[in-house]
């Protein structure tokens, strides 16, 4: 299939996931949050496929931590080959680039990775204002850093945080 192509059908998909998410109501998204049960009928090679695609580098090439922290959360992400300088230069990029869209509450690449509304992504995107992010690069990759001191919004990236670990497991 053709690049351009293969490319507009992930923006068209990522932008139905967004419209649907941001249609849904609130009442239904904390129902979501509160019960997804972050093993249950998942995929992960497809989760892994829809990485490739949303973040733009291959997901057999780089290792994901998300921890929980007590004054929010941290997302890390390596590559597996210290000595590969483009993977680990496209870490760097997609860490920068998820670091301005989930300032602007835009949890879309989420939404579409893991093909569900991510818990914790209502009240972060209601509440990004409140939540600082931070790059730190390290060796091999770079680690977003979530911080807040509302118990809310503390809670809602936590959520966040535990579900992607579930889902990264191995990875």
């Amino acid at each position: 299939m053709n690049k351009k192509i293969l490319t507009i059908i992930v923006i068209v998909g990522i932008s139905i996931i967004a419209t649907v998410a941001y249609f849904l109501p609130t009442s239904y998204k904390t129902i979501v949050n509160q019960t997804t049960n972050a093993t249950e009928g998942f995929n992960q090679t497809a989760m892994l496929e829809r990485g490739n695609m949303a973040m733009g580098f291959n997901q057999t090439k780089i290792h994901h931590h998300f921890m929980s922290t007590t004054t929010g959360g941290e997302i890390m992400i390596m590559s597996t080959n210290m000595s590969d300088i483009q993977t680990i230069n496209e870490i760097k990029n997609h860490v920068k680039d998820i670091q301005y869209e989930f300032s602007q509450g835009n949890f879309t690449k989420p939404f579409y990775i893991h093909a569900q509304i991510v818990p914790g992504t209502d009240i972060m995107t209601a509440k990004k204002n409140l939540i600082n992010y931070s790059i730190k690069d390290i060796d091999g990759g770079s680690v977003l850093i979530l911080t807040t001191n509302d118990t809310e919004l503390l809670n809602a990236i936590q959520q966040f945080m535990n579900f992607q670990s579930s889902q990264h497991m191995g990875h």
